[in-house]
């Protein structure tokens, strides 16, 4: 093992020293002859020495005094002058020093790991997990619970308890969603990235395709299978965002009861009729029969019933009868309210007055209405002030003396936490085809061995990997472009020919050399205005909705009596359904149809959210591949490309363009703000329960639950991820390089290295520069050359460069 270390280790040691351009001084005994490129056609012309024989190194010499020995020093009115970079790297010669550089020894687990195929297994072997553990736990669902049409019981209890289910089970489903959603989207990417074969058909036709990035703009050139490989993967994921976190959920249970207004006679089985109780409630909107009482009861059998049961009830004041019917979470069941006025109860018969029977609605109708008119005829939102000594009900003014109710003790107050069998099974029949997809992709790059394909079909995923593939075959379309940028390619409308797209202006006349110009672009020029304004638009869009629904939230709460300060609002639960957060909207309300309607609903959110990670994640992507290739110029930043296929000391990637500092943040903050959306916003069941404790599945309903502190949370995390893309846009490069972003034209016109360098050149750590000047004109292009023989490019009138 410390063998291995020190093995590494020396390599390591090696490579730096390497990148300083000590090592070519000291270990090449003969350096290969530069080309000397002609001004005119650029032909390799050889130069007309051969051999160059290194200078001898003293014992006692330092590297800072061969360093000085080995850089001529050159005076001002000199630079203008002809050179040529020199002692370029030989794969051959170094191989000797550095065995990893051979294409069959790759010992180091970083670049085993960072192939695609391996790391496409590895993705494969994750999804896999999550399905095993998705229909495992369906299975024992349906096996242990069971269900009754199309839902199932986990748990019936105390409410804080199914709140706290809910919460860790939905993070359980929203880090295997993420994984799942992530495993996907990384071989999306993979299928999505082109080809040099793709490359060279659009370059052809003064195209140019996104490099290192997900990309909709080269799917037009890619094969039928990638495409339809690309689309399924794109096409299972919409069920998995739209129906996941709905597999389970919460539900409340709300007591229908009935409210009878009774003359003293009533409780000695005086008679009574409907009709006359009906005529009286008229005019009482909190009493109409379009809010209240539903059609599917009997109430000639209620109001009996009630009557029969009159001696087993308890009597209460008015004070504590009305804080019993005005309090939402407290079991409510059937309530006998007798009268005060003494002219009212003579003569005794037609001893019924009123009679109501409330059962729990989707919309926003609460349960006490039929209480706060407070004889006005007018039903008002508000509660009155406690403790309530007078109470009036009715058009007729009726005065409320006292009250028998059900004892509330016997009933059941508990809720439930419920799943669906066709949401786990749906979700269990998405991740099999997703599973199956990602085996059949990593089958046919089995087959299709890139080492044995021809260079044509070599997959560009990473900056690295277009550099390296560039610098083997030089792009023909961008032949002395070395300054370009990725604006210098983009297509152009004219105000008369708006719909046809005119050729970039580069192509339109031989290129030009250009003048220098150092110009440190911040990080958002690296990105097109047509992505930030769709991204800032979509982010803008959302939290504004956000924000527009938790402020009716607080209205209707503070309609209700309740505060909208943030110690109320966590007292009402985080992710937790009440029965004053729910939606109200013209949605079915009767399952099936009702579930489903409210499961899309729930969990548009969660589409929307996955949307926007793409759009976040392909601008985060484009920061990176600019600020890559922005550092290349750098001498003490020299180093190996980063490519998806390493080979020898070549380095590896993990996240296509991402790396892992940014990459793990960026999936964890993902998985984070996928678990806030479903505590914000989430699909429950109002089951309603009748007075003898059975379930009336008739006026049970499912609708959407909703968290304001949740919601408020989510909101805060929103936007402070929209503010840390824009500062981190408000950074700025170098601008030393080109602004080349992921254009695949701008990244080939800065590859056309010399000849030394077409070998084995992208094997080796490379630098960017001026690598010959002549007659004031240089070329710039990557290089395996000497450090101190490659220049940076200079502004300056007697100085261009192609």
């Amino acid at each position: 093992m410390q063998t291995q270390r020190g093995a590494q280790s020396f390599h390591y040691l090696l490579i730096t020293v390497f990148s300083t351009g000590l090592i070519l001084s000291r270990i090449a005994p003969v350096v290969r002859p530069a080309a000397v490129l002609d001004d005119q056609n650029e032909t390799p012309i050889e130069s007309s020495t051969t051999t160059a024989t290194l200078p001898e190194i003293a014992p006692n010499q330092t590297a800072h005094e061969i360093d000085r020995r080995d850089a001529d020093p050159v005076v001002p009115e000199q630079r203008a002058e002809s050179f040529q970079a020199q002692q370029f790297a030989d794969k051959t010669t170094l191989s000797g020093w550095f065995p990893q550089i051979r294409s069959d020894e790759n010992s180091s687990w970083r670049i085993w790991f960072s192939r695609r195929s391996r790391a496409l297994m590895v993705q494969i072997g994750i999804i896999g997990f999550i399905l095993m553990t998705n229909l495992g736990v369906t299975i024992f669902a349906v096996k242990s619970y069971g269900s009754r049409n199309g839902v199932g019981l986990i748990y019936e209890g105390d409410c804080s308890t199914v709140k706290r289910l809910d919460q860790w089970l939905h993070l359980l489903i929203n880090l295997l969603g993420t994984g799942m959603l992530s495993a996907s989207n990384y071989c999306m990417q993979l299928q999505a990235a082109p080809t040099r074969e793709n490359v060279n058909a659009a370059h052809a036709k003064h195209k140019w395709l996104d490099i290192g990035i997900p990309s909709l703009r080269n799917l037009k050139y890619l094969s039928m299978w990638r495409r339809c490989s690309w689309a399924l993967l794109a096409l299972t994921s919409i069920p998995i965002h739209l129906i996941y976190n709905s597999a389970v959920f919460q539900s409340l249970s709300s007591h229908n009861y009935t409210v009878v207004v009774v003359k003293d006679s009533f409780l000695n089985n005086a008679s009574w009729s409907l009709k006359t109780a009906e005529d009286n409630r008229a005019g009482d909107y909190g009493w109409e029969d379009t809010r209240v009482n539903p059609s599917n009861l009997d109430y000639e059998e209620v109001v009996r019933a009630i009557q029969r049961n009159a001696s087993i009830y308890e009597e209460r004041n008015i004070s504590a009868c009305f804080d019993l019917y005005d309090d939402y979470f407290s079991p409510q069941g059937n309530a006998i309210i007798l009268v005060k006025n003494e002219t009212l109860q003579s003569p005794p018969e037609d001893s019924l007055l009123m009679y109501v029977s409330i059962v729990p609605r989707s919309d926003d109708w609460s349960k006490n209405m039929w209480a706060l008119g407070n004889g006005t005829g007018h039903f008002a939102a508000l509660s009155p002030p406690k403790p309530v000594t007078k109470w009036f009900l009715g058009p007729p003014y009726y005065e409320v003396s006292r009250c028998i109710v059900q004892p509330p003790e016997g009933l059941s107050a508990n809720c439930r936490f419920e799943y669906s069998p066709p949401i786990m099974f749906t979700i269990c029949i998405m991740n099999m085809i997703k599973a199956a997809i990602m085996l059949s992709i990593w089958a046919l790059r089995r087959w299709q061995n890139p080492r044995k394909e021809n260079q044509a079909k070599e997959v560009l995923y990473t900056l690295g990997d277009a550099i390296a593939s560039f610098m083997r075959e030089p792009c023909k379309q961008t032949v002395d472009m070395g300054l370009a940028t990725k604006y210098d390619f983009l297509t152009t409308r004219t105000l008369r020919n708006r719909f046809i797209r005119s050729s970039p202006t580069i192509f339109q006349k031989r290129p030009q050399p250009r003048a220098f110009e150092k110009n440190p672009k911040q990080w958002r020029s690296s990105a097109s205005l047509r992505r930030w304004v769709i991204m800032l638009a979509m982010c803008l869009l959302v939290i504004i909705i956000a924000a527009v629904l938790l402020t009716m939230s607080f209205v209707s709460l503070r309609q209700r009596g309740f505060g909208v300060k943030i110690p109320q609002l966590w007292k009402l639960g985080f992710g937790a359904l009440t029965p004053y957060t729910y939606l109200v909207i013209n949605m079915p309300r009767t399952d099936p149809g009702g579930l489903i309607a409210n499961v899309l609903l729930a969990n548009l959110p969660q589409l929307v959210l996955s949307i926007l990670y793409i759009v976040y994640n392909t601008m985060l992507s484009t920061f990176l591949v600019q600020r890559e290739f922005s550092r290349m110029w750098d001498p003490g930043n020299r180093k190996p490309l980063r490519v998806s296929e390493p080979i020898g000391i070549q380095r590896s990637s993990y996240f296509i363009s991402l790396p892992l500092r940014y990459g793990i943040p960026l999936y964890a903050s993902s998985g984070i703000m996928h678990w806030l959306v479903s505590q914000s916003l989430f699909l429950a069941r109002i089951r309603a329960i009748t007075t003898d404790g059975s379930d009336d599945d008739v006026n049970s309903f499912s609708t959407c639950g909703y968290s304001p502190i949740a919601v408020f949370v989510t909101l805060l995390a929103g936007l402070l991820l929209v503010i840390i893309i824009i500062g981190m846009g408000l950074r700025r490069y170098d601008g030393t390089m080109p602004m080349v972003s992921t254009n695949s034209l701008a990244i080939s016109a800065a590859c056309h290295v010399l000849r030394e360098d077409q070998d084995g050149g992208y094997l080796l750590p490379v630098q960017w520069g001026v690598l010959s000047m002549t007659g004031g004109v240089g070329k710039c292009a990557f290089t395996t050359a000497a450090v101190n023989t490659v220049k940076l490019p200079e502004k300056g009138p007697d100085r261009v460069y192609k």
